[in-house]
């Protein structure tokens, strides 16, 4: 019985993955800093230093087949200017995807530019993203329909597969952009939310002779961080995003424990969120925690599958592991008052 829900699975799979009015689904990651900045550039402006680096990897459904394996990479440096309440930024973003039987692989390359502009208790971020995905595939060890002998019982990859493949490469350029808007309700609240939108001019994505566009989508985002006293703050977090055939809402809350130095961790950051959305199956619950030490930040998290097709993972998901290091600015120790003389 499990075996005959598996080989649905990655029948639907393949089935999703390449037919010709199919709606690929972009990378995604669970965990909130960096889900943000994947969705949205004008993210990657959001923390305090001169420059950081995310590095992050993801692995999901290993517990059904071949597993989906993600790997990204981020890089942004902030560049001050002559007015002090405005900060322009640069960087760049990769990002490689491995999936199913079929080894789709796609790799993608994007560079951000934007700006931030502070006005009182404020800020105003936008930023563009041009970006170039490349994708493969290969029909080794696939067996299609056409493919079936009727003379041995099986699949006979000598057979004609009976599509019309274009090639097993393709390759297109992207243009995303986003926006956040960051402000302070009093001493202990500060909210964030942002929009996006990807895909705009809805380039051509296809193995096969005839077009399929990626589809244009809109995202956004909603964050909030409330101080409870001294010793506790909760992160509220609302994600959603859109696109046709396919959406995605994450939401839930995080809460943080500064630590003052306690073993060298200066903060734990424990968060649980729903994965669901409108009109869709919610599928999984994301467990996971962050600790802040010196200039660095580690995220671990598990998506907790209770979906349908929790008959095939027995609730097994995604695991997530993200390292955040940001390079703080240079702070003035010392002050020397000059000599009067020279």
């Amino acid at each position: 019985m499990m075996s005959k829900i598996r080989l649905v699975i990655w029948f639907l799979v393949f089935l999703f993955g390449f037919a010709k009015d199919s709606y690929t689904q972009d990378v995604h990651f669970s965990q909130r800093l960096v889900g943000n900045r994947q969705l949205n550039p004008s993210f990657t402006n959001r923390f305090d230093g001169n420059f950081q680096v995310i590095t992050a990897y993801r692995q999901q459904w290993q517990s059904v087949g071949v597993p989906f394996t993600t790997g990204s990479l981020f890089f942004t440096k902030k560049f001050k200017t002559a007015i002090p309440v405005l900060e322009w930024f640069a960087g760049f973003s990769y990002a490689n995807d491995k999936s199913g039987d079929a080894k789709l692989t796609m790799s993608q390359f994007q560079i951000n530019a934007g700006a931030s502009y502070r006005y009182l208790q404020h800020k105003f971020t936008f930023a563009i993203q041009n970006g170039w995905i490349a994708k493969s595939f290969s029909q080794s060890g696939l067996s299609f329909p056409s493919q079936y002998d009727r003379n041995t019982g099986g699949f006979n990859e000598t057979l004609s597969s009976g599509e019309s493949f274009a090639g097993e490469n393709t390759s297109y350029f992207d243009l995303n952009i986003g926006g956040t808007w960051e402000t302070e309700l009093g001493s202990n609240w500060k909210m964030t939310s942002g929009v996006s939108l990807n895909h705009l001019i809805e380039p051509k994505e296809s193995f096969f002779d005839q077009g399929n566009r990626k589809n244009r989508g809109v995202g956004g985002q909603f964050l909030a961080d409330k101080k409870i006293n001294k010793s506790l703050y909760i992160h509220p977090y609302l994600s959603y995003y859109w696109a046709r055939g396919a959406s995605e809402m994450l939401i839930g809350s995080a809460v943080s424990f500064p630590l003052n130095g306690v073993k060298k961790i200066e903060e734990l950051k424990p968060f649980l969120y729903l994965r669901t959305g409108i009109d869709r199956t919610t599928d999984a619950f994301v467990l996971g925690s962050r600790a802040s030490f010196g200039k660095f930040d580690l995220g671990l998290s598990y998506d907790i599958n209770i979906s349908d097709l929790e008959l095939a993972s027995n609730y097994q998901g995604g695991f997530e592991l993200s390292l955040i290091f940001t390079a703080r600015n240079p702070q003035l120790k010392n002050i020397r008052i000059p000599c009067e003389r020279y």
